[in-house]
């Protein structure tokens, strides 16, 4: 082999070596990669947050157990006050809340109608229900 064919074939076999000490010269940690990481942590946290609060909020997740004991609705009377109406059974009761008690304001002698969500058909598909709902807005 000649001199310069040796020379050639042993640069390039030792190209990726002398790429990888350059990189590795380099700090792998910089302000900017702090930054970026440290920014999605806090945007990972309040998206935790975020749905932690909207389930505490929903009506969905505070029924009691076997359904004996159901929020039907609240009212808002102020920043802290509030009138709940609660079923318990058969019995509904509208009772006050507010920051530092409870307490049973009117228990109804005949209940309240519920309006109960209707749960779609087992072969009932969105597009169905949607053409549905159309309808019955065109009618009113």
């Amino acid at each position: 082999m000649k001199y310069w064919q040796v020379i050639s074939v042993n640069s390039v076999a030792l190209f990726p070596l002398l790429v990888n000490a350059e990189t590795m010269s380099s700090t792998p940690v910089n302000a900017s990669t702090l930054l970026q990481t440290i920014f999605g942590l806090v945007v990972v946290l309040a998206i935790i947050v975020f749905l932690g609060w909207m389930l505490k909020r929903s009506q969905f997740f505070h029924a009691a157990h076997n359904g004996q004991l159901k929020v039907l609705g609240s009212l808002s009377l102020g920043t802290r006050e509030k009138a709940v109406l609660i079923q318990v059974g058969e019995q509904q009761l509208l009772i006050g809340v507010t920051a530092q008690h409870i307490s049973t304001l009117h228990t109804l002698s005949e209940p309240l109608p519920i309006r109960e969500i209707s749960q779609p058909a087992e072969g009932e598909s969105f597009a169905d229900r949607l053409k549905q709902m159309m309808q019955q807005r065109g009618n009113k």
